[in-house]
């Protein structure tokens, strides 16, 4: 009988490998393999078998592609971002304290230079809040650490309260310093040229690399502007909002209410917020699992909204004369007569474009609508942002972004 059992177990792991290694050059969701519903299998092999699927559904692709720039955001524009506060952190168990907080590798930025983007977690591996963290490059404290983190200033006082949480007996300190600081965005080729030539611009900031035309984010005294060329003009604080909704940027409280989504299904790894080969932190063992599982079902995308009667959009545009009626953040997306549990939640939202948490192989081919709280059900077109990259390029994503950091 033991005999009979450990054959039957080789036989599974061999037609196992066999299936994952025919998945891997085949199109998106051919014969995905769910290795959970199975209790007896080793790691290794678990690895092997799932590592080379797809992370988007079968049905992701066939959405049409947002791929129309608004006619306020070319050329070069600086903005002061809004609802950011800072958070200082130093002592001699920083660098130490952070890398067991957080998605990225402190290793990258511990020694100074450019910042990066982030995640914390909580222990089951949901998104707590994002983050840049910024080293401060400057001061009687440099080269021993010191790092700016920068959040959404709406939950600061909830953000202190998780930092400290997990301080125990590190030789750490945090302050509050949201009052000394104001963070700038700056995009552009100019800038871009810029800041590749001379990565010490200024001695606080770093290239935004969540969407490679997102520009480069300065951390500046409250009452001075950017240094650059004149041919740089600036814009009001909401165009941020609006340029980071039609690429497809989540940031802040609206996109990630804390404790409720996964860090794949936020974007992270796409965002180059993530690094899969860093030591344990904080809510790592789901992200890795979900990681190597290789599917996520899950996706923030821009959404159009409409009025019921309106022709369906075809290109994502902000109308800035729109008098939608937005709904609040994470209402309900469901599909239009259809019973069931909803499809997704609202996010950020501005004018009559927003960003949403969808489930991608639900929402293809249905309607989708969202009450606004005032008794209107708006209609909601997704659109797939341009620089999603495609299943080819995905291995290569985090090693690209961490040349990045680099220059």
């Amino acid at each position: 009988m033991t005999m009979l059992k450990w054959c039957s177990f080789y036989s599974f792991v061999r037609n196992t490998r066999f299936v994952a290694d025919n998945t891997k050059n085949s199109k998106f969701g051919t014969r995905i393999i769910s290795l959970g519903q199975t209790p007896l299998i080793c790691n290794t092999v678990y690895q092997r078998a799932t590592r080379s699927f797809s992370t988007v559904t079968a049905s992701e692709p066939s959405l049409r592609i947002s791929e129309k720039e608004d006619k306020v955001h070319p050329a070069g524009h600086y903005v002061k971002v809004p609802d950011r506060g800072l958070l200082e952190i130093h002592g001699e168990d920083t660098v130490k304290y952070l890398q067991g907080l957080i998605t990225n590798d402190m290793s990258l930025i511990s020694f100074g230079g450019g910042g990066f983007y982030t995640a914390f977690l909580n222990p089951i591996g949901r998104v707590m809040f994002d983050a840049f963290i910024h080293p401060k490059n400057s001061g009687t404290s440099f080269p021993h650490p010191t790092f700016l983190v920068e959040c959404d200033s709406r939950i600061l006082p909830e953000i202190i309260k998780h930092m400290k949480k997990y301080m125990l007996r590190s030789r750490v300190k945090i302050n509050d310093v949201s009052s000394f600081y104001q963070v700038w965005n700056v995009w552009g080729d100019l800038i871009d040229n810029l800041w590749r030539r001379n990565p010490k611009l200024v001695e606080i900031g770093c290239r935004d690399l969540r969407y490679h035309n997102m520009g480069v984010r300065l951390v500046l005294p409250p009452d001075t502007k950017p240094e650059i060329p004149g041919c740089i003009t600036a814009l009001p604080s909401n165009e941020y909002t609006i340029r980071r909704i039609l690429h497809g940027v989540p940031e802040g409280i609206h996109d990630f209410p804390p404790g409720e989504t996964l860090p794949l299904q936020s974007n992270f790894d796409y965002m180059g917020g993530i690094d899969f080969h860093k030591g344990c932190y904080i809510g790592q063992e789901l992200t890795f699992r979900t990681y190597h599982t290789g599917v996520t079902r899950k996706r923030i995308l821009p959404v159009q909204l409409y009025h019921e009667g309106e022709s369906v959009p075809t290109t994502l545009e902000v109308d800035r004369n729109s008098n939608l009626v937005l709904p609040p953040p994470s209402s309900d997306i469901n599909i239009l007569n259809r019973k069931g549990r909803p499809v997704g939640s609202i996010g950020t939202s501005y004018h009559n474009v927003a960003l949403a948490l969808l489930k991608l192989d639900i929402i293809q081919g249905n309607e989708l609508t969202v009450n606004n709280g005032q008794g209107e059900n708006l209609r909601i077109k997704p659109f797939r942002p341009q620089w999603w990259p495609k299943i080819d390029d995905k291995e290569n994503i985090q090693e690209n972004q961490k040349d990045e950091l680099k220059v």
